[in-house]
Order: structure tokens, then C-alpha cells, then sequence
């Protein structure tokens, strides 16, 4: 049976995040780019919403921001955070391209904007598409053998973009499932959206409750007076989620006086969502006509609020960074290269620190006094870790430890050689982030003190139904009958 084949410039799988992000400038250089996906938007999906205003600075260059602010969210300028022993941090966020504001977009209303917003520059994008292999030809990714509505047909591409998330199709075909440095993630995740008790009236900002080892991320979202709330706690208490959702619930919210004064008159509470699987990689993302973006290709804990941020600014500079080599086979793969070193180089301090804060427990003395030195300014400075101003190391600097360290040990009651543990158990961390970042180099796989073994993925997609992925795909004729919309209607 002949398959028909169609040749575009762009096939990118996967029609979120980094998806529509890679697709915009690429579809605005004049390339015909065609993203699939096998949802149909708007169409939900796990996340933890968050968009500081460098990440909402990425909507406005993708001509997303617009239809964003049509859906009614609320504009968020602080960040604070409220931790046991009475500590408080309230700061307002650093401005990025004139935006001084976080955002909070339930991801089914946000990506229904995303892909309108590729669709508007000029891409292609395509529902209710299953990908089941990529397509090579001379050991290069040429496109992919995709099915829609009973049809199965190739679109064969200059450059295949896996955009497809952390289960990624794409990077089990190329051979890149299995990362080459990984952590295990000591918390859970539980969500859920409800109406906020204090209406539209309610703080505009992003904040965090501390205390008894859970990390509360109060989120306000849209429209005005509807609320996140997520639940970052040890990872074993999730079954407990699963056998007792609103139990579990309600105890996390009493249990936490100024949690409960914040939410716990809360009233239409959406169901529960509740994951454990957030091991934190990054998997090898380009190679020979193909790259891997957003959480395809690197992943960290969603603490950091960084990931939607990721993947819309490196799937743009991946856009970017091709548009202008795609028909020049080793100009290409040279310029997917140089896109992957700048996504490392721009992402290990945070990878690092979301491991750090992905351990269970609570706030131990030593880290309540360094956070501690935040306190009493409304300026940008603990926020920048959110807001990627600086590298981490470059905001909680060493002379700030030191501060901490000493404060601790003053404290009334101190366990002082407790706390000398603490430091000591902490500095390969420290060592081993900096060494990553400054000296380890290119993909490198080299275990550093933040991460933990036992990660687990999942198992790896299934293997073609087809044929080997790296058999030869001779040319085939178009179809000349129908259109390329036509051959993929349901």
C-alpha cells in the first residue's frame, strides 16, 4: 500500500509550550511549518500554571499575549513567602521587556491561545494526530509517519522537533529516552482550583506557606477571585491523596494557621490532581535533522516555576536559531548544537536548585536564617530565583550562607552541632551546582551533590508498529488528489 507523503520545511509533535513557541518565528521566516498533536484544544494538562513576568515577556513575543489578557487573569506583582517561626518575604518581581507582572493561566485556556497564536503567525496545526515513528533516511531524522482518522500517511521535514512533553514519542525514537544525568524528586504534587474566599479582593501575588515539611503555592488565577492551590509535600504522603483526597485536604489546610486564614473558607473546589512521577533530567535533545524542546529534552521540579518559562523561550530561540540553516543539513545540525549548550547553560542553576527544594521535610534553622536575610525589603532579590534575573548562585551567594550559618548559630536553643552538620552535608551540593555550571562542560553527566539516584521516567514508549526506525524511507510521491488539510481530517 503507498503512503502519501507530504514534504513540509518544520514537523513538530507536540502543540503546547514549546511546540507553538518554536513554531511562531519559524512559520513568521516563511517556512511551512506543521505542528501536530494528538489533543484536541482546549485540552488540559498537568502544571503548575506559573508564568513570572520573564515567562510572560515570551507570550508577548509570540503574539500570545493579548488573547492571554482577554481571559481575565489576574496580574500578579509580588511574590512572598510565609515560614514557620514567623518569617516573612514579600517582594515585588524585577520588570522584563517593560512586564512587572506574573500570570496563572489554567493550562486548557492557555494553550487554546498558544496554538491560535502559531496558527496566526502562519504554522499549521493539526488535532487529533497520533505520531508512531519518526522517519529517516541515511541515518537522518526526515520526518515522521503520523495517523489521523483511520489515515496514515509521512510528512517528510528539513528538521523533526519533538515538543511532546516528558513521555516523549520523539525522544524514544531518536534514541535519547534514557537521560543522561537525572534526580530523584522527594515530593508529590497535589492541585486544585476554588474559588477564592477573599474574592477579587485577594493579595495579588504569588504566595508560599511553609510548614510541617509542605510547600503551599497559593496562585491567583483567572478569571479575577479563582485560585491555584498546590500542595508540594513528601512524596510519600501521596498515596494518602489517593486513598483520602478531601480528608488529606482539609488536614494540610488546618494545619497551617496562616494557610487557613489565607483559603479555608474556600468554596467550589475543583477535584484533586495528584502526581509523584516529577523526576527532574535532561536528556541529550539534538542530533542529526531532529531537537527536542521543552520538557521533551529537560525537565526540573515545578517549585522553581520555571518550566513553562523554559519552553517558550527555547522553543522560540530554537525557531530562532534554525530558521535561517534548515536547508543546509550540517549548518543546521551545527546551529541545533549551539541551541542546546545555550538551553544548558541557562537552565543547570535552576535544575540544581529545584533538586535542592524537592527534598522532603521542613525547613531546617540554617535555611530559615539565610532565607531569613531576604526579609524587609520589597525589592527584587529572593524573587529573582523565579524570575531568572541571576543565576541561583548568584543570589544565594556565600556571604549569605555565612550570614545565615551565624545566625543559626546564635539563635537562643540552637542545636549549634547540628547545624555544623547540616553545612557539612550541604557543601558537595554547593561545590558540585557551581562545578556543573562553571567547569563540567557540554552534556555532562557527572553527578553533582543536589542529585538523587532511584529517578524513574516510566517505561519507554512502545517501538514502532511499522518498521525499524532506522530503516531507509525511499521518496514517495504527494498525494495529488487531496490537499494536506484534507488527508488528515477525522
Amino acid at each position: 500500500m503507498t503512503i502519501p507523503v507530504e514534504h513540509v520545511d518544520v514537523v513538530i509533535v507536540g502543540a503546547r509550550c514549546a511546540g507553538t513557541a518554536a513554531a511562531v518565528p519559524l512559520a513568521r521566516a516563511g517556512h511551512r511549518v506543521v505542528v501536530l498533536d494528538k489533543a484536541t484544544f482546549p485540552s488540559d494538562t498537568m502544571s503548575t500554571h506559573v508564568l513570572v513576568p520573564n515567562g510572560v515577556q515570551e507570550l508577548q513575543l509570540m503574539g500570545a499575549l493579548p488573547g492571554i489578557l482577554a481571559l481575565g487573569p489576574t496580574k500578579v506583582r509580588h511574590l512572598t513567602l510565609h515560614d514557620e517561626d514567623g518569617l516573612e518575604i514579600k517582594e515585588r518581581f524585577k520588570p522584563f521587556s517593560g512586564i512587572d507582572y506574573g500570570l496563572c493561566i489554567p493550562r486548557d485556556q492557555q494553550d487554546a491561545v498558544l496554538v491560535e497564536a502559531a496558527r496566526a503567525a502562519g504554522a499549521e496545526v493539526r488535532e487529533k494526530v497520533t505520531v508512531q515513528e519518526v522517519v529517516w533516511r541515511d541515518g537522518r531524522a526526515v520526518g515522521v509517519r503520523c495517523k489521523s482518522g483511520g489515515k496514515v500517511y509521512e510528512i517528510q521535514a528539513e528538521l523533526v522537533i519533538g515538543a511532546d512533553g516528558r513521555r516523549s514519542k520523539v525522544a524514544a525514537e531518536v534514541g535519547a529516552w534514557e537521560p543522561y544525568r537525572a534526580s530523584k524528586n522527594g515530593r508529590g504534587f497535589a492541585f486544585r482550583y476554588l474559588d477564592d474566599p477573599q474574592g477579587e479582593d485577594a493579595p495579588k501575588a504569588f504566595q508560599i506557606f511553609r510548614k510541617h515539611g509542605n510547600q503551599v503555592l497559593v496562585l491567583p488565577s483567572c478569571p479575577a477571585g479563582r485560585t491555584l492551590v498546590v500542595n508540594m509535600t513528601d512524596a510519600a504522603d501521596i498515596p494518602k491523596y489517593h486513598e483520602d483526597p478531601e480528608g488529606e485536604w482539609k488536614a494540610l489546610v488546618a494545619g497551617d494557621p496562616a494557610l487557613e486564614e489565607r483559603i479555608g473558607g474556600a468554596t467550589n473546589a475543583s477535584d484533586l490532581r495528584v502526581t509523584d512521577h516529577l523526576s527532574a533530567y535532561y536528556r541529550r535533545s539534538t542530533g542529526p535533522g531532529w531537537a527536542l524542546a521543552g520538557d521533551a529534552g529537560h525537565f526540573k521540579d515545578p517549585v522553581t516555576g520555571n518550566g513553562m518559562r523554559d519552553a517558550l523561550k527555547f522553543g522560540r530561540r530554537l525557531g530562532e536559531e534554525v530558521a535561517v540553516t534548515l536547508h543546509d543539513p550540517a549548518e543546521l545540525d551545527a546551529a541545533l548544537t549551539r541551541w542546546e549548550k545555550e538551553r544548558d547553560a541557562d537552565t543547570i542553576s535552576t535544575y540544581h536548585w529545584g533538586n535542592r527544594e524537592s527534598r522532603p521535610g521542613p525547613t531546617s534553622p540554617l535555611v530559615r536564617e539565610v532565607l531569613r536575610t531576604f526579609a524587609g525589603q520589597d525589592a527584587p532579590n529572593l524573587s529573582d530565583t523565579f524570575n531568572r534575573a541571576r543565576p541561583i548562585e548568584a543570589i544565594i551567594t556565600p556571604a549569605r550562607m555565612v550570614k545565615g550559618l551565624v545566625a543559626a548559630l546564635r539563635a537562643p536553643g540552637a542545636d549549634r552541632l547540628g547545624i555544623l552538620k547540616e553545612v557539612w552535608g550541604e557543601l558537595p551540593a554547593e561545590i558540585g551546582a557551581r562545578r556543573h555550571r562553571l567547569l563540567d562542560g557540554f552534556r555532562s553527566s557527572r553527578p553533582a551533590g543536589t542529585e538523587r539516584p532511584g529517578w524513574d521516567l516510566g517505561p519507554t514508549p512502545k517501538a514502532p508498529s511499522l518498521r525499524p526506525a532506522t530503516e531507509v524511507v525511499p521518496e514517495q510521491p504527494v498525494d495529488s488528489i487531496q490537499s494536506p488539510r484534507e488527508k488528515v481530517s477525522a
